[in-house]
């Protein structure tokens, strides 16, 4: 059988790329750092070796140099994927052999228009227009899909979904799908229910816990009329979608908690391993500081306490960290396009935040944008999602729940 060996920390691509080999009869393996990776080029001899910069950023030289030093290893192909990436870095990769870099957020078939020849084998990827994208906000994951049903992206999902419920800790999660601006028919029902089981894959997703925002009569018909789906909402007022989500809480009370305990209503049986979840949330923060050095974050807010928070918790992990009080001083250093990440104010005097998020997106730059905000949930959200932005946090703010939120915007979607 024909091997790949994949250097990545994402479990989202990697359970999709294993998936999709498989179906070839193609083989993937894993490797976990330095000494792994090298052990596992050299016993395996893969067809193709793929690697993310970011994750193996501090060891991809030695990788390369051992491989280019062994005569069994060195005429392997090597696939580099890399979301930023300095010239002198390229010209230093380009000496030892690398066949490709591919940029992300990654195409699955620009990967594939590469990886078939390698491996001589050819893949069936659909390339139907779609924008797919998942966030957490206040406990509900927001799934917003745009122009079309791409199977590709379905697939990605169903590893999200699982990803972001085990960052957050959500037992019983609440979802919201947007699918507001185009129609479908029944060409798409296949498509359609493959999106519906790859959002129900994890054993926490309850039918009653889903509601599907749409005005598209075939969906409203689809989900209505099959007895998997019963329980699922459709709804066609946003507003009423998130009032109906965030039902029964009480302003005064931390919402998270009212989530938790009101909403969600963890079955007494259950006894979630609170141990393994704080392993696996140390786990993404070391990810994220081991590229730290490399992320360059912008905090635009006139509340100086806001400001030191957010600068001493990336600070802690070794991120680069501007601090701007308003946004007029930030226009200028935003739309340069820098920043890997921006936590922005939305009440903020002069220039607010809405009117920063109106210039940025005005001159192009898709710099990912965490909102920051003091009102309440539910004008937080229907304000927050009409301005286009997909995550917000609701202030105060406290470092734990500042990483995972950095953990999930910054994790690289296809």
């Amino acid at each position: 059988m024909k091997q790949v060996l994949l250097i990545d920390e994402s479990t989202i691509f990697r359970e999709y790329l294993k998936t999709k080999l498989e179906t070839r009869h193609v083989g993937l393996d894993i490797g976990v750092g330095m000494l792994d990776s090298i052990s596992k080029m050299r016993s395996l001899l893969p067809e193709l070796v793929i690697i993310d910069f970011m994750t193996a950023k501090p060891f991809i030289f030695d990788i390369l140099e051992s491989k280019r030093t062994d005569p069994n290893a060195k005429d392997i192909p090597v696939i580099l994927l890399a979301q930023k990436i300095e010239k002198k870095e390229i010209t230093r990769l380009a000496e030892y052999g690398v066949r490709k870099i591919i940029p992300k957020p990654l195409k699955i078939d620009q990967l594939f228009t590469f990886v078939s020849p390698i491996l001589g084998v050819d893949f069936d990827i659909d390339t139907t227009p779609c924008i797919l994208e998942a966030r957490v906000n206040d406990n509900i994951i927001f799934i917003e899909i745009a122009q079309g049903l791409n199977r590709e992206k379905i697939d990605l999902l169903k590893y999200r979904i699982k990803e972001l419920i085990a960052l957050y800790s959500l037992s019983f999660p609440k979802i919201l799908i947007l699918m507001t601006d185009f129609s479908l028919s029944f060409i798409d029902a296949p498509n359609l229910e493959h999106l519906m089981n790859s959002i129900m894959y994890d054993q926490g997703v309850r039918n009653r816990n889903i509601k599907i925002l749409t005005l598209d009569p075939f969906v409203k018909e689809f989900i209505g009329g099959s007895k998997e789906y019963a329980d699922i909402q459709i709804v066609n007022d946003l507003s009423k979608a998130i009032d109906s989500l965030l039902k029964d809480l009480n302003p005064t009370v931390d919402s998270s908690t009212l989530i938790s305990e009101r909403i969600l209503t963890v079955d007494q049986n259950r006894q979630d391993d609170d141990s393994a979840i704080q392993m696996r949330f140390k786990s993404e923060v070391e990810t994220l500081k081991a590229s730290a050095r490399d992320i360059r974050i912008a905090v635009v807010d006139d509340d100086i306490v806001i400001r030191t928070v957010l600068s001493k918790t990336f600070q802690s992990i070794q991120a680069i960290v501007d601090q701007y009080e308003s946004g007029t001083a930030f226009m200028p250093s935003g739309l340069s396009g820098k920043y890997d990440l921006v936590f922005l104010d939305l009440m903020m005097p002069g220039m607010n935040g809405f009117e920063v998020l109106k210039n940025l997106q005005q001159q192009g730059i898709t710099t990912p944008v965490i909102v920051l905000s003091a009102i309440s949930q539910r004008e937080a959200v229907l304000r927050v999602l009409s301005a286009g932005v997909k995550s917000y946090m609701i202030k105060p703010l406290k470092p734990d729940a500042i990483l995972k939120k950095a953990i999930e915007v910054l994790q690289t979607t296809v």
